[in-house]
């Protein structure tokens, strides 16, 4: 059986780790477990909590926990006492949720709350959760954990020697995180390290790992993953006794991904031409169109246009007003000499030809493309790491789209199903659109703030002797502005028209727009990420304003007296 005792931690220091965090308190002790141990759950910001209690159910030798300080038997072990580490002389086994909630939380100097306690383990830890924020891990075994493991915070690291295996991984928020040698994730959220992993190119992909009631639905994902996530929700869940995130059954079904379609993520041929021929290009259509954060591109499968112009397979990538790229495959003879074409003619044949790459990409200035260049990784290193970085983007928008395409478009059964033409007329009729939302083409009666989305409703009306239908539209902040740019117009916008069909019920025309300036287009079925988004805002809208919503003598009074000084999205 482990024992457990409470002692200085200068007793322990020499154990430490080696360039472990200073402790700012000169009375700080340390909680010293010797043996291997198995706790329900343990609480890095109040390590002492239960720990009366697991001595008196027999999880450490009974009579060891205080022995180090006789003034504490008199006391609960909770007071008085700051530990700075929780050592642990052994395997670690925790059946619950390991939790540091603190981020910044003070030094526990005059009366400020302590930070959160290091945990040390010599062996190696198994829990079943760990969400961790402003504490410090060190593991000189394994880390095992068997659902989520999420470390949040540029104060706190994350330090495993021996490999760690889990089915959920979230790094956020700078978090240090050091794994060595290899680690085992089903699925890896990590915006601290640089490599590939489930959104790295759009947050929507933790929409698929966690349920909506642990999602921020106002939050336009722009400001990454920890933003997207109600960290007290996530510790709620885990607290009563259940899992914050979805079965990996669930996970795959949400967020479909074709991994077999490309060989690795390399700009080649066959990778283009993988691209070209997926399903991402509607049947019997040549061209298609998509966009994430500041980056639009176009796939153009090889065809002959209207104008009677032939067109290579080709991918036009845009990082906005910062760098074009060109990525084309075409045709070119194996030889082109005289004599082989003479030979060629000659015999009936026609000359050898084999596909060939063509790279291109010109930069911006104030604003403004350059000239066109060939790109060549040597030569223009800036220029093909952020084509390379664009490319792999696209390539996630593809893999994602297949992925919808082989399910049968899940994402857009949903949203049908989710945002009827009924469903967004009862929305679109609450008070409180009534009253802000008088006049859709003035720019101060059309729409408001709400987190970090604006939304707008227009209701069926005349305009200008035109008739105008019954439009629901999300708008949000998309990047910063460019040389040239309207203020105005880094805003990205989805847009819902109901379309009062003269026959039959009424349809939804679901349409985006990276840039508002720009004309809006249909939300392809395929453009997974973007549904996921709208119908994320459309349930965080809901569930914010259907129980607010003020009756209208009320909403009257309140919009008499407030303003919005937040930039606007025109209609």
């Amino acid at each position: 059986m482990p024992s457990a005792r409470i002692c200085p931690l200068a007793e322990v220091a020499h154990r430490l780790p080696a360039g472990s965090p200073p402790t700012a308190r000169p009375d700080a002790m340390a909680l010293h477990i010797t043996g291997d141990a198995r706790l329900p759950h343990l609480d890095l910001d109040h390590p002492m909590a239960d720990l009366r209690a697991w001595v008196d159910a027999g999880l450490f030798d009974a009579g060891t926990a205080m022995d180090a300080h006789p003034h504490e038997r008199e006391h609960t072990p909770s007071a008085g006492v700051h530990i700075a580490v929780v050592l642990v002389d052994g395997d670690l086994r925790i059946d619950g949720t390991l939790t540091a909630q603190t981020e910044r939380n003070g030094d526990g100097a005059h009366g400020s709350p302590a930070r959160p306690a290091q945990l040390v383990v010599s062996a190696s830890l198994h829990a079943r959760n760990a969400v961790l924020a402003g504490t410090h891990l060190h593991i000189v075994g394994g880390l095992h954990v068997t659902d989520l493991l999420w470390c949040h915070g540029s104060e706190g690291t994350l330090s495993v020697q021996a490999g760690l295996q889990a089915r959920v991984a979230v790094f956020t928020g700078g978090h240090a995180v050091q794994i060595a040698p290899a680690e085992t994730v089903d699925y890896l959220i990590d915006e601290v390290r640089g490599g590939p992993h489930l959104a790295a190119f759009s947050c929507e992909a933790v929409g698929a790992v966690f349920p909506p009631a642990l999602l921020n639905g106002l939050s336009d994902g722009e400001n990454g993953v920890a933003a997207l996530l109600d960290r007290r929700a996530v510790l709620a869940a885990l607290h009563g006794g259940g899992s914050a995130a979805r079965s990996s059954e669930d996970i795959d079904a949400a967020l479909p991904m074709a991994h077999d379609l490309l060989e690795g993520t390399d700009i080649s041929i066959g990778n283009i031409r993988a691209v070209l021929r997926s399903p991402v290009i509607a049947h019997k259509q040549f061209t298609a169109t998509g966009w994430f954060g500041q980056t639009d591109f176009l796939l153009c499968r090889q065809h002959v246009d209207a104008a009677g112009d032939r067109r290579d397979d080709h991918i036009h990538i845009t990082v906005w007003k910062a760098w074009d790229f060109y990525l084309s495959v075409d045709e070119a003879p194996v030889r082109t000499g005289l004599r082989a074409r003479l030979g060629a003619a000659v015999r009936l044949r026609r000359v050898p030809r084999a596909p060939r790459l063509t790279l291109a990409f010109r930069p911006y200035a104030e604003g403004q493309p350059g000239p066109w260049q060939p790109l060549d990784a040597s030569r223009h290193p800036e220029a093909w790491q952020a084509c390379t970085h664009a490319w792999r983007g696209v390539l996630d928008y593809v893999r994602r789209g297949v992925g919808q395409h082989r399910a049968r478009y899940p994402l857009w059964r949903q949203l049908q199903a989710g945002m009827t033409a009924a469903s967004i007329e009862e929305f679109t009729s609450l008070p409180v659109f009534a009253e802000r939302c008088s006049n859709w083409w003035d720019d101060a009666h059309n729409g408001w703030w709400e987190g970090d989305l604006w939304l707008g409703a227009r209701q069926p009306c005349m305009h200008n002797g035109v008739p105008w239908g019954r439009a629901l539209k999300f708008s949000w902040k998309n990047g910063e502005p460019a040389p040239g740019d309207d203020a105005d117009n880094t805003h990205s916008v989805y847009q819902m028209d109901v379309d009062e069909a003269r026959e039959g019920p009424a349809v939804v025309a679901f349409t985006y727009a990276q840039r508002q300036g720009e004309a809006r287009e249909p939300i392809a079925p395929c453009a997974a990420d973007h549904i996921a988004r709208l119908l994320r805002f459309h349930r965080g809208l809901q569930a914010r304003l259907r129980p607010l919503a003020p009756a209208p003598a009320q909403a009257c009074a309140a919009s008499a007296g407030a303003s919005d000084a937040r930039e606007t999205p025109p209609a």
